[in-house]
């Protein structure tokens, strides 16, 4: 009698054994398996080119009038322009594609993926309202030289030419000035279009830089793209402004950028040859 009991009691011993082994096994496969999905599902990071475009040339900016917040859609001589840039960018494999939430913007970016010739075609465009057009208060509409007029004046400027001849970060003492002058009280000074439109620039390029890296679109406009410029290296801020359609391209590592071209309009040209 106790040889059988002593042997029912190994044998529960040994099936306990084994249901423990087995569910340890099967808790380490499937950790192992979820370690393992985890690992597939995480990107290497890698270093980011964007070509930072400025959008293609409106009715505002036909009739030299002051755009910021203000919209307008792009005169035909602008949609060539911009179709030409596309195709001039047409094998850049664009692994994401952002632009301010500005109608113009907008329909730049989307015109150049469309003559894009590789799976980037099909990218949906993510629209960003951190890297719109700084905001001009009153002046928004107006024309250009009243604006420019008025912030050199009040910079004790005799003309824009003066303020322009002048040095130093000129889209820093436009925005200021005209922020200082507005009677709305709502024109963005630099530092606020600065805040805004480089910790947004940043967050692309770090997004881009985490998921792997490589090509981006990015469409903003001339003084957005002077102070995000500016940020990285003032010297390379043009002092006549960055044309409608030309491709600004910057190299990032996760910490350094490195300016590569500025206000390139060569991908325009390049898209007329056929």
């Amino acid at each position: 009698m106790k040889r059988k009991l002593s042997f029912v009691l190994i044998m529960i011993i040994m099936m306990f054994n084994l249901a423990a082994c087995t569910s340890s096994s099967q808790n380490a496969n499937g950790n192992s398996n979820k370690d393992n999905q985890v690992a597939e599902e995480k990107k290497e990071s890698g270093k980011v080119t964007i070509y930072l475009v400025r959008h293609g040339k409106t009715i505002l900016n036909n009739t030299d009038r002051a755009q910021g917040w203000a919209d307008g859609p792009l005169i035909s001589d602008g949609e060539e322009l911009i179709k030409n840039v596309g195709k001039g960018l047409a094998e850049i494999p664009f692994t994401a594609a952002y632009s301010s939430d500005s109608g113009r913007a907008i329909q730049t970016a989307n015109m150049i993926l469309a003559e894009n010739q590789t799976d980037a075609k099909s990218l949906e465009l993510v629209q960003k309202q951190g890297i719109r057009e700084g905001y001009f208060g009153i002046y928004e509409g107006e024309k250009n030289e009243v604006m420019w007029g008025d912030a050199a004046k009040h910079l004790g400027f005799d003309s824009q030419e003066e303020l322009l001849a002048s040095g130093g970060n000129i889209i820093e003492k436009i925005m200021n000035a005209v922020s200082e002058i507005d009677p709305s009280g709502e024109a963005e000074s630099y530092e606020e279009l600065n805040k805004r439109a480089f910790s947004e620039f940043e967050a692309i390029a770090d997004e881009a830089y985490k998921n792997g890296g490589g090509d981006v679109l990015v469409v903003s406009h001339g003084i957005t793209m002077g102070t995000i410029l500016a940020q990285i290296d003032v010297s390379k801020v043009p002092a006549e402004g960055f044309a409608n359609g030309s491709v600004t391209k910057l190299e990032y590592d996760g910490k350094e950028w490195r300016v590569l071209e500025v206000n390139e309009l060569k991908y325009a040209e390049e898209g007329k040859v056929k």
